[in-house]
């Protein structure tokens, strides 16, 4: 792609910006139309969305996008004016051609503008534009570029045939295409005609069948958006400057304040005073400024959820079930670190869910239940977590299935398959490699096991568990933290060194005395009401030296990491305190039990403790 100037590339960021929001939008836009396909507001929305991107991507120059778009617009036209209805198979055109829109408008995002293969694609769409003596019938023809006409707002277009973005004075002489009347005008570049080529008559195009364009990935690379950049509110942009001022009030308080110390013009009491006073006001600005960056932070996880309802129609065609994919809470906002990464998990989970999970109609008849099967997602906060869920009423998990694959593979064996409880079967099912896939599939795990799913929300520092009835359905629940930056924490000293324990993870602290701990197969236990509860000495783990001669007495902090229950013993609780999550860097980014460190407030760094990963090495 030729280097643009300033001018053209503030115009190709407006059009990606616009284009790609209008593109997440569209595949789950498109798969409601195929459940209701009466919507006259969502089928024109549709067709707007459409309508704009070949508008814009005409205006820019980039022929490939106008090509396709194109057609589809002129299919989607037919189905809005009634003279198509919609179908599986007319849905499963126009969602490879979203796909090939999608595919060129991320080249152009790239940069590297590419000759895509489009024949294929849009040989696809021309039997939908036949009539019924079967000549291709344009829906919107287009006057000969000589025949030069004034357009109205509602019906302009603008392109041009340079490959790069034009100035004004770049732009050829005009031309307008003729539309179908639109329910609203789309948005449109400032400049208002058009050229569009007329479509040719289906007896000039060959016959040859070209093969399906490549379809973005289902991951977190097909996402179109510019991770660079978030929309924000603009109350929340005015909250935060408001805070902003609230804290130059504040320093300016204490520029002052130091100049009355330096020139010693304030007595003791009385700086006291004022400087309590500051330090209050200061911390309550700086919390609430916190939570406004936070905040510019948070997007909804529907940026997620939306891909899910193509993906589920795809599997429920390719595997012939029948499903109802319901979505909960998608308004639900997290911080956009997070979202970023639970996408492969996520895809993960519902593919294992309708490959694995959910019957065909015939055996779920046989079953006694009905023919379409129910997959739910939902998201939800609770505390300061989200939690993600998904659950399907399919054939749940046959724990017996899973011991004996797991006996089969070498990872147990039976007499500890024996003693096993639900939960740890389950968790079986998170180990390298394991499946009970007779053989590989592209639609579920490809028979790399859940293993992978386990390792991306350990990442984030969230847990996942397993919730299953054999012959009622399966639920995965995530359980994520709302941001990645900063943590609500407990501090503990251990033989003089402070450690930091995620607060989420705390369910209590006692004081105990150390003669009540018991020694069971090697490991110390605390009785605990009426559990037992599995001790770890984080001075053993981390190799501290004792400072002097030992307590009796000590601190248990007791955490949980799904159900599962450890203590961990330290010398003393420091208290509750709010913490900036600090990397260690590569060197030291992999050690067992440790999730980072963070900085007190007196400087020193303080290590933050993974309970969940601290109870795995320790086991």
């Amino acid at each position: 792609m030729p280097p643009i100037d300033c001018e053209d590339q503030e115009l190709l960021d407006g059009f990606l910006a616009e284009t790609t929001e209008l593109l997440e939008k569209l595949d789950d836009d498109l798969i409601t139309l195929e459940k209701s396909s009466d919507d006259t507001d969502l089928m024109n929305r549709i067709f707007r969305s459409i309508h704009t991107i070949k508008g814009a991507s005409s205006f820019l120059g980039f022929d490939l996008l106008v090509k396709v778009a194109h057609k589809t617009e002129d299919v989607l036209n037919r189905l809005r004016k009634g003279e198509l209805v919609v179908s599986p198979e007319i849905m499963d055109v126009i969602l490879e051609a979203t796909d090939l829109v999608k595919l060129l408008v991320s080249d152009i995002k790239a940069g590297d503008i590419q000759e895509r293969e489009t024949d294929g694609t849009i040989n696809k769409l021309l039997p939908f534009l036949l009539d019924t003596a079967g000549v291709s019938k344009p829906v919107a023809s287009a006057p000969q570029a000589d025949e030069q006409q004034v357009s109205t707002p509602e019906t302009a277009e603008v392109t041009s045939p340079q490959p790069q973005s034009p100035t004004a004075t770049d732009l050829p002489s005009p031309a307008v295409e003729r539309e179908a009347p639109i329910d609203s005008p789309p948005i449109q570049p400032s400049v208002a005609v058009a050229q569009v080529p007329v479509p040719k008559p289906a007896s000039d195009v060959a016959p040859k069948k070209a093969p399906a364009p490549p379809k973005p990935a289902e991951g977190k690379g097909d996402d179109l958006s510019d991770n660079s950049t978030v929309r924000v509110d603009v109350k929340r942009l005015d909250d935060l400057m408001n805070q902003v001022g609230e804290l130059v009030l504040e320093r300016n308080r204490m520029i002052q304040i130091n100049q009355d110390l330096q020139q010693n013009d304030v007595n003791r009491a009385d700086f006291n005073e004022e400087f309590g006073k500051l330090t209050k006001r200061m911390s309550f600005v700086t919390s609430e400024l916190q939570m406004q960056v936070l905040k510019m932070r948070m997007i909804p996880v529907e940026k997620v959820f939306k891909k899910f309802p193509r993906i589920v129609r795809s599997m429920s065609r390719d595997l012939g079930k029948e499903v109802d994919l319901q979505i909960i809470g998608e308004e639900t906002e997290l911080d956009r670190s997070v979202v970023d990464e639970i996408g492969d998990p996520l895809i993960h989970l519902i593919r294992n869910a309708m490959d694995h999970g959910l019957e065909t109609p015939d055996e779920r008849i046989e079953a006694g239940k009905s023919r379409c099967g129910t997959l739910v997602l939902a998201a939800v906060h609770e505390g300061n977590q989200i939690i993600i869920s998904i659950k399907d009423d399919g054939r749940g998990i046959d724990t017996e299935r899973v011991g004996r694959k797991a006996i089969e593979r070498g990872l147990i064996t039976e007499d500890q398959f024996a003693t096993m409880s639900q939960r740890e079967v389950f968790d079986l099912l998170f180990l390298p490699g394991f499946s009970t896939k007779e053989k590989a599939t592209d639609l579920s795990g490809r028979g790399v096991g859940m293993d992978v799913v386990k390792t991306n929300i350990k990442k984030l520092n969230g847990l996942i568990e397993i919730k299953s009835t054999k012959g009622l359905g399966s639920e995965f629940i995530l359980r994520l933290p709302l941001t990645l930056a900063i943590i609500q924490s407990l501090l503990v000293e251990v033989e003089g060194e402070i450690y930091s324990i995620p607060l989420s993870s705390v369910l209590e602290t006692i004081r105990v005395d150390q003669r009540k701990f018991h020694l069971i197969g090697g490991q110390e236990v605390l009785k605990l009401r009426d559990i037992v509860l599995p001790l770890i000495r984080l001075q053993k783990v981390f190799n501290v030296q004792p400072r002097g001669e030992s307590d009796d007495f000590c601190y248990v902090v007791v955490v949980g990491a799904a159900e599962k229950r450890m203590g961990l013993v330290v010398t003393r609780l420091v208290g509750q305190q709010e913490v900036a999550i600090k990397s260690l860097g590569n060197y030291l980014a992999n050690i067992p039990g440790i999730a980072g460190s963070t900085i007190l407030g007196d400087g020193r760094v303080a290590l933050i403790i993974d309970p969940v990963a601290m109870s795995e090495v320790c086991e």
